[in-house]
């Protein structure tokens, strides 16, 4: 697996969220790694946690997780009657009349019955009247009412739930694939930083070595039995040591910050780092392996894209619901038998034609599913690809550990004998320098080998998906 600087690692980490390197498929068994032995990592496990309580990327995925379970509510209470409560207070003026002739055709009739009650000599009794003159809109009137609607046959919405389940579900997945990959990379940070401080400290005691190597080489100088370009040499090289040191430390410095920035501290905050000798090495023993989360979420949203298009066929089918009313109405607020009213319906809707729209939307829906089905079939071999990868690469990096042990054994003797030598004055400057280089390189090399295996481990244990993560973090 590739290292990435660490100036650029924070750069990535900080553009964009973190994003799984490799992904792996989820055979029976497979090799994982047990890091050291109890009590090896309490720092590093207190800062997991630490990361898991309060990385804000990972609360966001929290969030969106808390999200797509309203959805689902949301969803699944369109299956539910509504009950509304309605409320209509009207006051018009204008608007349409009807017009009733009522004293054209009564006047006469009055005058003729006055004309014989004169006859007989009675006062009139019928007045004449005016036409008459109704408006359609009352002057003021409300309507008040229970309102209560249902479904009873709605495949499109029973459909709709089963796929917000879906999406809760991967939504859920890639919660939890966060999260394995935050482990992951505050593991690597966490190394790299160990890492670094140990080429910070073999740096410094390689600077003081040289600083010694200047005080003999004057000293020898000053004996008449060597020459001034030695002092100039050996002073060359204790210049040379001073610079990598100081770019080990800065390199310490953007290690640790890069490690606060995960576990969501202040960047200066303190660490304790220890030596990569203090740590065991990882083992490799074969146990079974968990699902991926990355799997399991191509999966989820496979299962609401076969929902849709379930969903798309049902849109040809007819919905059937239930209406029904119950208020008063008028132009006072009365509750008495003349003012109160109550319907029931049964509301049928088949769409007939649309002129292909239904038609597209199943095609579009069989497009989704066969594309997320094709990427789960490509997901599959990448995820056995990079777990095999993961695995050779935690092996090579353990046969390196052993190699650079012995290459250390090997420089100190050597150095040990170049250092008798050069006090004895038998020895060239340039041999001495190099014993001390030789020995500088092999304990950078040997720190390096030691984290680059425990930076192996944690993609490893990414690819097998083996942290225990909280049950939180986990739900299905």
């Amino acid at each position: 697996m590739k290292r990435y600087p660490l100036p650029l690692l924070m750069m990535m980490l900080c553009v964009s969220p973190l994003a799984p390197a490799q992904l792996q498929a989820p055979p029976d068994h497979a090799v994982v790694v047990a890091v050291g032995g109890p009590g090896d990592d309490v720092v590093l496990q207190s800062y997991l946690d630490q990361a898991l309580r309060a990385n804000p990327a990972l609360a966001a995925r929290a969030a969106s997780v808390r999200a797509s379970d309203a959805d689902v509510d949301a969803a699944r209470a369109q299956e539910w009657p509504e009950l509304s409560l309605n409320a209509r207070y009207t006051r018009s003026d204008g608007g349409r009349t009807i017009d009733i002739p009522t004293g054209d055709l009564l006047n006469p009739v009055y005058d003729t019955l006055n004309q014989m009650l004169e006859a007989q000599g009675q006062a009139p009794q019928f007045p004449n009247i005016s036409n008459q003159s109704i408006a359609f809109l009352r002057a003021h009137e409300q309507e008040t009412k229970l309102s209560l609607t249902a479904p009873l046959f709605a495949p499109q919405v029973w459909a709709n739930v089963d796929a917000k389940r879906a999406l809760a579900g991967a939504s859920r997945a890639e919660r939890e694939a966060y999260a394995r990959t935050l482990v992951r990379e505050l593991k690597r940070a966490y190394y790299a930083a160990v890492e670094s401080n140990a080429a910070a400290g073999i740096l410094e005691a390689s600077e003081q070595l040289l600083a010694e190597n200047v005080r003999v080489s004057q000293s020898l100088v000053d004996a008449g039995k060597a020459t001034r370009d030695r002092v100039l040499r050996a002073d060359a090289e204790h210049l040379n040591a001073e610079q990598q040191l100081d770019a080990a430390r800065a390199q310490t410095a953007q290690a640790k910050r890069l490690l606060n920035m995960l576990r969501a501290q202040p960047l200066d905050a303190p660490l304790q780092l220890p030596t990569p000798e203090s740590l065991s090495l990882p083992q490799r023993r074969a146990v079974p392996t968990h699902s991926r989360p990355e799997l399991r979420q191509v999966e989820r949203s496979l299962v609401a894209a076969r929902a849709g298009e379930r969903a798309a066929r049902d849109a040809s089918l007819p919905t059937l619901g239930i209406a029904a009313d119950y208020g008063v109405q008028g132009e006072d607020y009365r509750f008495d038998s003349g003012s109160d009213f109550d319907t029931v319906s049964l509301v049928l809707r088949w769409q007939l034609w649309d002129a292909g729209s239904r038609s597209a939307q199943r095609a579009q829906a069989r497009a989704q599913t066969a594309e997320l089905q094709a990427r789960h079939d490509d997901l599959l071999q990448q995820l056995e690809l990079a777990r095999r990868a993961a695995d050779e690469d935690l092996a090579t990096a353990l046969r390196a550990v052993a190699t650079g042990q012995a290459r250390v054994a090997a420089a100190e003797e050597g150095f040990r004998i170049a250092e008798r030598k050069r006090d004895a004055a038998a020895l060239s400057q340039i041999e001495f320098l190099d014993a001390e280089r030789n020995l500088r390189e092999a304990r950078l090399s040997l720190a390096i080998a030691r984290c680059d295996a425990f930076d192996r481990a944690a993609e490893l244990e990414l690819a097998n998906a083996s942290y225990a993560l909280p049950d939180d973090l986990t739900a299905p």
